[in-house]
């Protein structure tokens, strides 16, 4: 068994040599294909940001197709709810809908600030009142709307689940929540924050490999990359910083 492990051991560091080798290589091709269409590259990029800007408004609109359909699926819950007690079909048909209508509800806030920026930046700087008043109109709407019907959901939630504790207003709401979890339900918490962690761990490195990419080759605001880069140490000082409380300094229960 110890020449095997050998053996998978020095695998894993040609492998990750490999890995090294093959993005170097990728980068500079990519860079230098930047490089030697630079000016179609700058155009693309200013015809891309003023088409997204111009586009703020209407995608900030729609916003409201994802309150909609949250909506819509928290209806279609309500009848099997009232047969959740003696129909274990329809208690499951009533939690899967509740959830689906959840995710789409905590979707429409990183939603919301995405399409903010695009909506309000361009158009606060050039005073275009218009498209500013129409902006604001449409970002009350759906901050209301996003919020009573995360509360509504959440209510629903409770009636399937009545030892869960929490008011969604409540700053200390997802805490309150998964102490009301039972274990199952807080290792499955922990798994998918686990799955989260990993993912992002993954997304960062490439969105900074294709951030290097062009700006070696197309002057790009220094700030994207402290903006990333701020963003990856923070998930990652986070998670270490609660590893070694929880293992070092957390009072044993």
């Amino acid at each position: 068994m110890k020449p095997k492990t050998e053996k998978k051991n020095a695998w894993v560091y040609v492998k990750f040599a490999i890995i090294i080798v093959v993005s170097g290589i990728f980068g500079a091709v990519c860079s230098m294909a930047i490089g030697a269409e630079f000016e179609d590259f700058t155009n693309l990029g200013a015809v891309l940001s003023q088409s997204l800007y111009g586009a703020g408004v209407p995608l900030l609109g729609g916003g409201l197709l994802l309150a909609a359909a949250a909506t819509g699926l928290y209806l279609a819950a309500k009848k099997p709810m009232a047969r959740a007690d003696e129909d274990d079909a329809a208690y499951e048909k009533a939690n899967r809908l509740l959830c689906l209508s959840m995710i789409l509800t905590t979707l429409g806030f990183p939603w919301l600030m995405l399409t903010i920026g695009l909506a309000f930046g361009q158009a606060i700087q050039e005073h275009v009142i218009d498209t500013t008043g129409l902006g604001l109109g449409l970002l009350i709407i759906e901050l209301v709307w996003f919020s009573t019907l995360q509360a509504i959901v959440i209510r629903a939630t409770k009636k399937l689940y009545p030892e869960k504790q929490g008011n969604v207003f409540d700053t200390k709401f997802q805490k309150d929540w998964y102490a009301s979890c039972d274990e199952a339900e807080q290792k499955t918490i922990g798994d998918c924050s686990y799955f989260t962690f990993q993912i992002m761990n993954l997304v960062y490195p490439i969105v900074m490999l294709i951030l290097f990419m062009v700006g070696s080759s197309w002057p790009i605001n220094a700030l994207w990359f402290v903006l990333l880069g701020g963003l990856w140490m923070a998930q990652t000082l986070v998670y270490q910083l609660r590893c070694y409380w929880v293992q070092h300094c957390k009072p044993h229960r």
